[in-house]
């Protein structure tokens, strides 16, 4: 049993001892490992002394020292083979072991990598925390540097040079890069002794050898020792690199400048040009300037136009100095834009008034002024200069643009601030007055006009022909307005002014004289003034002279002059130019009158056979019939009725038609056939005159055949039975209504509605609802006016028909009820008896169209309107417009373009200044830029009143310019639009400054570009 134990504690004894053996035997085993794994480490083989940690790692107790120190070794190789995950290794790391005897080098080594990655914020976190006690001394002050380069590099000077400072002075490595870093953020916080004798310093030290010149240079600019720049930096020219040669001729250029040794300063501009990116205004202002003061003015140009692109004191010297250069170069149109932006700007008053006079001056000698710049621009000077030497001088300049300008509406806003009118001023008053008034009327604003004219009257003395111009023009606005007294007086006040006969409107003065008295019912005084006209048209055979002719003729129908009537329209008849059927019909007419009525029968004939599509052909045939019935041919006058009835279905002479037919086959005896066109009358026109008779018609006719009950039972059948005789009461009620209306008696519409409320259904309601309609419409009451006339015009067809229809289409028209309007003017169109009532209805059926957006239909209409007789100048223009502007708003810009052309050669009409501007847009969208361009040119040329299509016009040419890459005239033409254009709530004002701000927008981002100091790379030393 001793024996035993002895044994078993032999045995346990030698166990222990081999385990203790081979612990010890590990342990020596993983220390060899790490001694091995970090002389691997000091001679850099980081790959092999990772994977050397990592298999350490691995065979170490979790928790144990040699396992973190196996685990931060991995992490730093990790580090220095900047793997890709390194620093999160490392920061896993420093997570797991913060009180690892590794966690403060940890902190250092994570710190370097971060730094060297360019990581500098982070770099500056990771070290937050590090106790750089526990560092070497080489370590702490590559902690400092590194710290200062990254608050350096993170704009965090005055942090950066508390590090700098504390290492700069030492014997280091670090402290020359240190001591370069401290001298630039002391030269960028303007301390220029300190920074020059720091840099001073360096200039030996190869690393900083080629900057520091640079640094010195610049110091000495920044003192103001241009010569000792000069004397410095020349030198350095031969051995400089690239990058260097252009920073140091920027600095001598600007040395050269500041001792205004311009010619001198000029090679090296360009160099420094030449070989930087850089174009800030102020070294292009240098650059110009030099060239300005050299004589070499279209080298000077450029620089300048870059370095007016602002709004400070640099950019009023750069447009003055490059107003000159245009002006040198003869290109005034750039001088004046330049002249106008200099005189804009308040921060030098030379400068200022200078330009300003110098704008005027020029814009004036271009002729150049869409929105009256020079008149405002002399207005400006003398407002703002009253004692200025140049005064006399720019009134003397303000006469002669009032006597020249197309502006006449600025003009007359300028002389009338002028307190005390000189008899020149006065003179120009009476000219733009004059033609302002001329204006307006060509925009069929006759009132207005007017008024403008009165005001011109005010200076007649001044001249002569312009007083009988104005005297002209405004009796022929009164003429237009209704108002024929005023315009007798005028035109007779027009005829006895000296000077008169020397004008264009002389020779038809005596024409519109002879219209007033016409309206007026002065048929003697109007036949007199229409004789001395067509006596004075020696050679003429115009339309207006067959007009004349026709007047006169009326007149002496009127008077029952029969013989002198047929003389005068057989003239106009004769001249073939202006309604010559009509001229032939009322020959007829007056041949029948005067019973010879083979002539009038003969007539006639001629009329059907001459003019076949004439409007009078269906008067034609009514009065053959007439005449043929007449001479009991009655067989000749039926077929004469019956051609009328078959070929002018919508002709106001059905109705007589029908009831003449009625009345021959009465007189024939052959009732049967009587009563059938009688019937038809009653029937298709109750309510009519002719209604009234043809009912007697068929009384007689039921009496003949002896069956008066039919009769009878047709006239209770047709609701006819009360008013089978008109009443005696019924129609002196209405003639005595009818009387005051005729001489236009305020009474009248009193009477007429009691007419109409004792008869609402009488004989002549028809006539008394259209009379009445007139009255109402005569008091501005339209819309109960409109009621009257759409009764009328609901109603068969009637003598009131036309009219009734002419004014319902206006009305509706007027209150924008396109549509109903439409309807109307279609009918109109339909059943019209006269030219102008045609002509009216094409041109409302046109209107509608157009307003209806109905553009293919309103392509039609303008064609079928241009193509009526007797088409004024006025109409022929809306119908080319209308027209020209149906196709563009379909997209037919081909075919718009020649009628767009046409039309823009008056730009004094609205419809010719849209023109000009839609076929500006035109040609701009086909690219044809110069074309487009010059289409701007003569539009502001013409000097037009419709200003908001000449400003569309400039902002269309401000996109040409940009199209073309000349931001300078784009710039200044949409500043041209915000400073001068009078109207601010049409949208004008806001689509350009939204244009020109960002044009400004862009030269600010281009301004924003600064050079960047020279960095040093630390690591490279």
């Amino acid at each position: 049993m001793k024996t035993r134990l002895l044994l078993f504690i032999a045995l346990t004894c030698c166990t222990a001892l081999s385990a203790l053996a081979q612990q010890t035997a590990y342990y020596e085993s993983l220390s060899e490992a790490i001694h091995q794994a970090k002389e691997l480490y000091e001679k850099n083989k980081f790959i092999a002394a990772q994977e050397q940690f990592a298999g350490i790692a691995a065979r170490s107790e979790a928790n144990s020292a040699t396992r973190s120190e196996a685990e931060f070794y991995q992490a730093l190789c990790a580090l220095k083979l900047e793997s890709g995950n390194s620093k999160e290794q490392m920061e896993n790391f420093l997570a797991r072991t913060p009180e690892s005897p590794y966690a403060n080098l940890g902190l250092f080594e994570l710190g370097n990598a971060r730094f060297n990655s360019g990581q500098y914020a982070l770099m500056l976190r990771s070290w937050k925390n590090l106790k750089t006690a526990q560092l070497t001394n080489e370590e702490q002050e590559k902690v400092i540097y590194q710290r200062g380069y990254a608050y350096f590099q993170t704009e965090q000077y005055a942090l950066a040079e508390k590090e700098f400072a504390r290492i700069k002075d030492r014997n280091s490595r670090l402290a020359a890069p240190a001591k370069y870093y401290w001298a630039h953020i002391a030269y960028l916080n303007e301390r220029y002794d300190e920074a020059l004798a720091t840099f001073n310093q360096l200039k030996d030290n190869p690393a900083f050898a080629p900057v520091i010149p640079f640094y010195m240079s610049q110091i000495y600019y920044k003192q103001g020792e241009y010569a000792r720049v000069i004397e410095f930096t020349e030198p350095l020219l031969k051995t400089a690199d690239k990058q260097q040669l252009a920073s140091l001729s920027k600095i001598l250029a600007n040395s050269y400048f500041h001792l205004q040794r311009y010619p001198e300063a000029i090679p090296h501009f360009e160099t420094y040009f030449a070989e930087s990116k850089s174009r800030q205004r102020d070294e292009n202002y240098m650059l110009g300037y030099c060239y300005y003061v050299a004589g070499r003015y279209p080298e000077a140009i450029a620089p300048l136009e870059h370095a007016s692109k602002g709004k400070d004191e640099l950019a009023q010297n750069a447009y003055y100095h490059l107003a000159d250069c245009y002006v040198k170069t003869d290109d005034k149109n750039k001088a004046r834009v330049a002249f106008e932006a200099a005189s804009e700007m308040d921060f030098n008053p030379d400068i200022k008034e200078d330009a300003l006079f110098n704008f005027a001056k020029i814009t004036y000698e271009l002729s150049y002024s869409p929105f009256n710049e020079t008149i405002r621009a002399f207005d400006k000077y003398i407002s703002l200069y009253p004692n200025s030497g140049r005064n006399d001088a720019a009134y003397d300049y303000l006469v002669k643009v009032y006597m020249s300008t197309s502006n006449y509406k600025d003009a007359v806003e300028s002389i009338e601030k002028i307190k005390v009118k000189s008899p020149a001023i006065r003179k120009a008053w009476q000219r733009v007055t004059y033609f302002r008034g001329l204006e307006l009327f060509n925009n069929l604003d006759y009132q207005s006009a007017i008024g403008y004219f009165d005001q011109s009257l005010a200076n007649a003395e001044q001249n002569r022909e312009l007083q009988a111009s104005a005297l002209f023009w405004k009796a022929e606005a009164a003429y237009r307005l209704g108002d024929y007294n005023q315009a007798v007086a005028g035109f007779n006040q027009f005829l006895k002014t000296p000077g008169a006969t020397s004008l264009p409107e002389y020779q038809s003065a005596n024409y519109n004289l002879g219209y007033s008295f016409f309206k007026l019912k002065d048929y003697n005084q109007a036949a007199a003034a229409f004789q001395k006209y067509t006596t004075g048209q020696t050679g003429d055979r115009g339309d207006k002279l067959g007009d004349a002719y026709n007047r006169l003729g009326d007149c002496y129908f009127i008077n029952r002059d029969y013989r002198n009537a047929v003389k005068n329209y057989e003239q106009a008849y004769a001249l073939r130019t202006y309604d010559a059927d009509y001229a032939l019909f009322q020959k007829a007419i007056c041949l029948g009158l005067q019973r010879e009525q083979e002539q009038k029968t003969s007539s006639l004939r001629s009329l059907l056979q001459t003019f076949p599509q004439s409007a009078f052909t269906d008067d034609a045939l009514y009065e053959l019939g007439r005449t043929y019935e007449r001479q009991n041919e009655n067989q000749i006058a039926i077929g004469y009725y019956n051609d009328l009835l078959k070929e002018h279905s919508q002709s106001s002479f059905q109705a007589k038609a029908l009831l003449q037919l009625g009345l021959i086959y009465y007189n024939q005896s052959n009732y049967n056939q009587s009563l059938d066109y009688y019937k038809q009358v009653v029937e298709k026109y109750p309510n009519s005159p002719e209604a009234q008779s043809a009912l007697l018609g068929i009384k007689n006719n039921y009496v003949e055949m002896n069956n008066v009950d039919a009769y009878f039972a047709y006239v209770n059948r047709i609701g006819q039975g009360a008013t089978v005789t008109v009443s005696e009461q019924d129609s002196l009620s209405y003639l005595a209504a009818e009387k005051l209306v005729m001489d236009r008696n305020p009474q009248a519409r009193l009477q007429l509605e009691r007419y109409l409320q004792q008869y609402p259904e009488g004989s002549f309601s028809l006539n008394a609802r259209f009379y009445l309609g007139e009255s109402k419409y005569a008091s501005g009451e339209f819309s109960s006016a409109l009621k009257d006339f759409e009764y009328v015009a609901g109603k068969p067809d009637n003598i009131f028909t036309e009219p009734a229809l002419g004014r319902a289409a206006e009305l509706e028209f007027n209150a924008a009820n396109y549509s109903r309007a439409l309807t109307y003017y279609e009918r109109m169109d339909n059943i019209s008896n006269t030219k102008w009532n045609q002509l009216r209805a094409r041109a409302g059926k046109m209107r509608c169209h157009y307003e209806l957006a109905n553009y293919t239909a309103c392509l039609e209409a303008s064609q079928q309107l241009l193509e009526t007789e007797n088409l004024t100048e006025e109409l022929k223009r809306e119908a080319n417009y209308k027209l020209a502007k149906s196709l563009y708003l379909t997209q037919n810009y081909t075919q718009a373009l020649p009628l767009f052309t046409e039309l823009a050669k008056d730009t004094k009409s609205h419809e010719g200044a849209e023109s000009k501007y839609l076929l500006t847009e035109i040609l701009a969208s086909q690219n044809q830029l110069n074309q487009a361009e010059n289409e701007v040119m003569d539009f502001i040329s013409k000097n037009t009143p419709h200003q908001f299509w000449l400003a569309k016009s400039f902002i269309l040419l401000a996109d040409i310019y940009l199209q073309k890459g000349d931001d300078f005239q784009a710039k200044h033409t949409l500043k041209s639009i915000v400073e001068n254009y009078p109207e601010e709530n049409d949208g004008i004002l806001e689509t350009a400054g939204a244009k020109l701000k960002h044009l400004e927008d862009l030269e600010k981002q281009q301004q924003q570009q600064q050079d960047k100091p020279m960095e040093i790379n630390i690591n490279q030393q």
